[in-house]
């Protein structure tokens, strides 16, 4: 295990020195530099309160160079292209009610360690002396692979709730585990989760559902009780009672489908979301369950739990559209006209391709004859959307007369009446039963509407 430090973080480091200040790498940059891994982003502590920073960086020419955290101790800028993140010894506590930690200087580099989250994250590494202080063997814990919260876990959750959910986070994405003592830790304190903004959840979220194996991390939240508080919506899925030759286990079923889908974001809260309502809508019809609407009413929860969480608009609509339309390739028998076929691919938009890699990632069960039966038909609608857009530019597709044209033919103003009308003539076109360039027979069927 050794770390490596750039020319250029030596030389910010000796003008530090130069002027009486300490200078730390620590957290992520040793941590991965100690796993052999790429560093992302320079993390350094430093006794230099940020206005000292600020003044150093700027005489270092320092680049996009940012005070947005100064409040809380952190500049941020970038050397040869690479971001430094430079924090004034500190500690954060949350008050017993409040969403908003309150950010405490710190006076060495020994008190700043021991305020922080876990050993693995606790290592500094002297720049100018060239040595490692690791007060709380982070060293062997990352040898072991072990997360472990610094000193007592109560108190470093208590100190700041997101700690528990970076555990967790951190534990899938580096695959260890998280001792017991520390997992007994999460489950006293949870109920503090509720302190934390939305927003911060949110990003804890994203990045455990981006984990090779996002299973774990909902696997984790259940087993400790997070989940309550982060994603209470899930909790029917997991306690509904069924026999296992009724249907599917749900829960089981999610997590499968979770693993199995490609890590973008939007994918992966499609899978954790797409059979969210099933429990609310089963029903037995003639000895057989069913969950008619599913999808419908799992677009709605989507659209609940992501604005909650304060996700922009785009997203929300983006992933609530994803689990609403995520049964129509499954539903697929073989049967679809080119009609149904344009429409799908009308109702899927900028969803299509999505549409069908999640297709493929919720194709799960035992029986291999079915999956390849259900890739196969996968695989023959995808070729008669190519073949179709070959044929025309479906998303183009208009009615052969526009309002204004309707409202010339039948010498009447704007109103309701054209909408039914213009519906009538794009169905007619969908269905290849009216050519789009047809203003003509168009008219002729306009007047025959209108007449009913």
């Amino acid at each position: 295990m050794s770390v490596r430090v750039p020319i250029w973080l030596t030389k910010v480091a000796d003008e530090f020195s130069r002027r009486g200040f300490r200078f730390f790498l620590v957290g992520g940059a040793v941590r991965d530099q100690l796993r052999e891994q790429k560093v992302d982003e320079w993390d350094v502590a430093t006794d230099a309160v940020p206005e000292e920073v600020l003044t150093i960086l700027r005489h270092l020419h320092a680049k996009n160079i940012g005070a947005v955290g100064a409040r809380f101790g952190t500049i941020t800028a970038t050397f040869e292209g690479e971001l430094l993140e430079i924090t004034t010894f500190r500690g954060e506590q949350y008050l017993e009610d409040s969403r908003k930690p309150v950010t405490n200087f710190s006076a060495t580099i020994d008190e700043d360690l021991s305020r922080r989250d876990f050993t693995i994250n606790a290592i500094a590494f002297d720049v100018k002396k060239r040595e490692l202080i690791d007060p709380f063997n982070g060293q062997g814990d990352l040898r072991s692979r072990i997360i472990r919260a610094v000193g007592r876990p109560t108190s470093r959750f208590h100190e700041d709730p997101l700690r528990m959910l970076r555990a967790i986070r951190f534990a899938v994405r580096l695959s260890f585990v998280i001792e017991a003592e520390t997992v007994q830790g999460i489950k006293d304190e949870r109920d503090r989760v509720g302190l934390l903004s939305p927003e911060r959840v949110a990003q804890e979220l994203d990045k455990m559902l981006m984990a090779e194996k996002p299973s774990q991390a909902i696997t984790l939240m259940v087993e400790t009780g997070l989940i309550n508080y982060v994603f209470p919506e899930l909790l029917p899925s997991i306690d509904l009672e069924f026999e296992p030759g009724s249907h599917k286990d749900i829960y089981s079923h999610i997590l499968q489908v979770l693993d199995q889908t490609p890590p973008k974001r939007e994918l992966r809260w499609c899978a954790l979301l797409h059979d969210i309502a099933k429990p609310q809508t089963r029903r037995k019809v003639n000895g057989e369950y069913h969950f008619l609407g599913h999808e419908v009413v799992g677009a709605k929860v989507a659209r609940t739990v992501l604005r909650r969480l304060k996700y922009p608009n785009e997203f929300v609509d983006y992933v609530s559209k994803l689990v609403y339309l995520h049964q129509r390739i499954p539903n697929d028998d073989g049967s679809w006209t080119d009609g149904a076929v344009r429409r799908f691919v009308r109702d899927a938009g900028e969803c299509l391709d999505d549409l069908f890699t999640f297709a493929e990632a919720d194709n799960t069960g035992k029986n291999e004859r079915k999956l390849v039966t259900y890739r196969e038909k996968r695989r023959t609608l995808r070729e008669r959307i190519v073949r179709l857009e070959a044929e025309a530019e479906i998303a183009k597709i208009r009615p052969p007369l526009d309002g204004a044209e309707l409202m010339e033919l039948f010498k009447r103003p704007a109103g309701p009446w054209i909408k039914p009308i213009k519906d009538k003539l794009l169905e007619l076109v969908l269905d290849g039963e009216l050519a789009p360039d047809d203003k003509e027979k168009a008219a002729k069927i306009a007047r025959e509407i209108v007449q009913r």
